[in-house]
């Protein structure tokens, strides 16, 4: 294994410092990306799931060859486009809290309207 694949940095050890990607490229990448299952030739241990490693450095350009992923850069991957996506799902949230809040007003004009339409036709 090479230094810093299989696990987390504290960011003092690393050496640099690192800005976070866009998350809404990373999921749009994460989603983009093939998933397939494979098993090893000549292994009993059972079938895998996931991308392959060419796929995942075209994807993401990691560090690597592209002949395996690392698992600090697949786990990154993941919580980059998690947060990718609750960054999307809270924007559209706002905008329909948004949207609901215009047409629950228009609905109490509507319903002002109306009850005046019915006082005036009752007179």
């Amino acid at each position: 294994l090479l230094l810093g694949t299989a696990g987390f940095f504290w960011r003092g050890n690393a050496g640099l410092i690192s800005l976070a990607p866009p998350a809404a490229a990373r999921v749009r990448s994460a989603c983009a990306l093939p998933i397939s299952t494979w098993t090893y030739r000549g292994s009993e241990e059972g079938t895998h799931l996931g991308p392959m490693a060419e796929d995942f450095k075209a994807a993401f350009d990691l560090a690597g060859d592209g002949k395996s992923i690392a698992t600090v850069d697949a786990d990154g991957v993941a919580l980059a486009a998690i947060q990718g996506l609750n960054q999307k799902l809270e924007t559209e949230l706002q905008q329909a809290r948004a949207e609901n809040a215009g047409l629950q007003a228009q609905l109490q004009q509507l319903a002002t309207r109306l009850s005046a339409l019915e006082a005036a036709e009752e007179r």
